[in-house]
C-alpha cells in the first residue's frame, strides 16, 4: 500500500486542522457563549402534554351540537 500524496485534500485538511486546533477548554467556552442551555424538562411535562393532546383531540372529533339536533 503506498501513502496517500501530499496533495491529498483529506490530508491536508487533517494537517491544516491538527495545527490550529483550540484547547478543549477553550473550545468549551466559546461552545457555552454561543449555544444556549437547554432547559430541564419539568416532571410533570407529560401528563401536561398528554392533557392537551386528548383535549384536542376531543374536540376535534366531538360532534357540533346542531348537526346532533339535525339527527333527532
Amino acid at each position: 500500500m503506498t501513502s496517500p500524496p501530499l496533495h491529498d485534500l483529506d490530508h491536508l485538511l487533517a494537517a491544516w486542522a491538527d495545527a490550529r486546533r483550540l484547547p478543549e477548554a477553550d473550545a468549551e467556552r466559546i461552545r457555552q457563549a454561543i449555544v444556549p442551555p437547554v432547559p430541564a424538562l419539568e416532571a410533570t411535562w407529560w401528563s401536561e402534554f398528554n392533557s392537551k393532546i386528548s383535549t384536542t383531540i376531543t374536540r376535534a372529533t366531538a360532534i357540533p351540537v346542531p348537526a346532533l339536533a339535525a339527527l333527532q
